[in-house]
């Protein structure tokens, strides 16, 4: 289960960081406080918004933390075999503990949390969660499959 769940979500950071630094694209706060020069003249720019969160020092696309949460949640549910989770987890952006009973659901509130938080754009998270889910059926559908025993 380490393994398959660490080598899932590997797979997935590197990529998600290659893509980063590929792609480069500018945060929500950049966005909205710089609608002006984005070359559309019909954006303007909201100097008074600003994230629930700093900003992280790096590029928005791919959202890290979703590739991670999908491949890590992906993984259990191919080990386990089961859709059906039970996964508790504390937020470090808010005081609170969420209990989920799958990891689509976990999934699902990673990606509107980030957007909430103001750090990344829609476009960001669900391209992110999506790669860890495919990486990851693609890690353990070669790697770790059962053993078999020739009696």
């Amino acid at each position: 289960m380490f393994a398959a769940a660490n080598m899932s979500t590997a797979d997935t950071i590197i990529s998600v960081w290659y893509t980063k630094y590929v792609d480069g694209t500018w945060r929500p706060s950049t966005a909205i406080n710089e609608a002006d020069t984005d070359g559309n003249p019909a954006t303007v720019p909201d100097l008074s918004w600003a994230p629930l969160i700093l900003n992280p020092a790096y590029p928005e696309y791919p959202s890290g933390y979703n590739g991670f949460a999908a491949a890590m949640t992906r993984a259990l549910e191919q080990v386990f075999h089961t859709r059906h989770l039970q996964l508790t987890v504390t937020s470090t952006a808010a005081p609170d503990v969420r209990h989920y009973d799958s990891g689509r659901a976990l999934r699902r509130d990673v990606v509107n949390a980030r957007i909430w938080l103001g750090i990344h754009f829609r476009f960001a998270d669900t391209p992110a969660r999506d790669m860890g889910i495919r990486l990851t059926d693609w890690t353990l559908d070669p790697y770790f499959q059962p053993v078999r025993h020739d009696d």
